[in-house]
């Protein structure tokens, strides 16, 4: 489960570069929108950390559940 998870994860984050810098918009406009798009993630990540209590407890359960999980 852990295997096919890294690789959804993984082949997730190198199809979303390919699309990115492949896309057929100008390189000045795609590296704009890959700026705000990193803004927007780092500004969502930072306000979760600010609630990280119930964040990592949920990540903490879902980390237990798949590693205690019989095959």
């Amino acid at each position: 489960m852990f295997r096919i998870l890294t690789g959804v994860i993984v082949g997730s984050a190198i199809g979303s570069i390919l699309g990115l810098t492949l896309a057929p918009k100008k390189g000045a406009e795609t590296r704009k929108y890959i700026k705000d798009k990193s803004m927007e993630i780092f500004l969502r990540s930072k306000e979760a950390m600010k609630n990280k209590e119930n964040d990592m407890g949920f990540f903490k359960r879902l980390v237990v559940k798949l590693l205690t999980r019989k095959k």
